[in-house]
């Protein structure tokens, strides 16, 4: 009779196994990695604006960036793909479960969760005698958003730029904001108050720089140290008088040694552009040539139209010659350019500026700057014979 007992205890779970063989559950579970969608609700400026400084290597310059802080909102989606997975309970799944389970564990960890988790995920599953099945029951996606709110400082286009000194009521420049960086030099503003510095009235201080747009104003001090100023008189551009300019004045420009493309391209530009508003024959290289006169419209009298079929040699003899190279000998490149007389061999004037990553693009206008300084007393020459 005993014996009969434990033969039937061993067999209850065994019935009970087939009973439950085949039966299935539906389990839900991940269709896919889930997607993560960021995307701008929303931006509003706050109305407050600040003015970040960067000097230039030499000490004799800064480049300003004029920013308002925006408001935005940002919403993150994350959206996770579900499903119902059908498992058949199956305690012969028990087997292959032992292998692949502890497989898929391991090398889930090996690649640091790179790997796809399916032998670990399936394998664990079949430990506990759940066999998947074929198909699947598709469910809605379940999304979460959530909300950010965070201040961006962003450049500033219009308005302008005003420096004077601290305590004192002249304005030494403005200057209007575009989408660039705005740039001051020591020297083009010390020029201007050149008779307040011979009079030794301003030896050192601060330069008080407020940024102004309708009824919105930012301003920052700058201080300006006594070797700094003597350095920016020392490199004051004066004009070249009028009798040292060779006639007629025809202007071209020579090897930019050194230069890299994009620096090249807008030394030239800025040189072409100045020359020609100033009603100065210039000689430009084709590309520049063609450029100037779609942008132009040959409007200006320093240009000849290409329909009087002049080539480039033919126009009138250069009279000034423009040669740069770089010079990296500084603590940062310095670009340096040299007006020379052709019939006299004599150098006529030199401009020195540095280079940053900050002033590539803003060259032009500190260039400009400098021209026209440099040429204010020259005379206007067409390039016709």
């Amino acid at each position: 009779m005993a014996h009969h007992t434990v033969t039937t205890s061993r067999l209850l779970p065994l019935v009970f196994s087939l009973v439950l063989a085949g039966c299935a559950e539906l389990v839900p579970e991940l269709a896919g990695p889930p997607q993560t969608r960021t995307f701008e609700h929303d931006r509003h400026p706050t109305g407050h604006f600040r003015i970040r400084t960067e000097m230039h290597p030499d000490h004799l310059g800064w480049t300003l960036a004029i920013e308002q802080a925006t408001a935005v909102t940002t919403a993150i989606q994350k959206e996770t793909p579900q499903q119902y997975r059908r498992y058949a309970f199956s305690p012969l799944s028990i087997v292959p479960g032992l292998f692949q389970c502890p497989y898929g564990l391991i090398k889930y960890a090996l690649t640091l969760g790179y790997a796809s988790d399916e032998p670990m995920h399936y394998g664990c599953r079949r430990l506990f005698m759940r066999e998947p099945l074929d198909g699947f029951i598709s469910l809605p996606t379940n999304v979460r958003r959530t909300v950010e709110l965070t201040e961006r400082w962003e450049p500033v286009k219009g308005g302008v730029v005003e420096v004077t000194w601290e305590g004192q009521a002249g304005l030494l420049a403005s200057y209007p904001i575009s989408g660039r960086a705005t740039v001051l030099r020591l020297a083009h503003l010390v020029r201007r108050n050149q008779r307040q510095a011979e009079s030794e009235r301003v030896q050192a201080g601060k330069l008080d720089v407020t940024y102004r747009q309708g009824r919105h104003t930012a301003t920052t001090m700058i201080d300006v140290s006594p070797e700094q100023l003597t350095k920016a008189y020392q490199s004051v551009i004066h004009s070249i008088p009028a009798q040292r300019w060779p006639d007629p004045v025809v202007v071209q420009v020579g090897t930019l040694q050194g230069f890299p493309p994009v620096l090249e391209e807008v030394t030239k530009a800025a040189l072409a552009s100045h020359f020609l508003q100033a009603q100065i024959c210039f000689v430009a290289d084709d590309p520049i040539k063609a450029r100037i006169a779609e942008e132009q419209q040959f409007q200006l009298s320093g240009r000849v139209h290409d329909g009087q079929q002049i080539a480039l040699g033919r126009w009138i003899p250069a009279t000034v010659l423009i040669t740069g190279h770089l010079e990296t000998t500084q603590t940062a490149p310095e670009l340096i350019l040299q007006v020379s007389s052709i019939p006299s061999g004599e150098v006529l004037g030199t401009i020195r500026l540095p280079v940053t990553p900050t002033t590539v693009f803003t060259m032009s206008s500190i260039l400009s700057e400098d021209l026209r300084l440099l040429t204010a007393k020259a005379r206007k020459t067409s390039c016709r014979h």
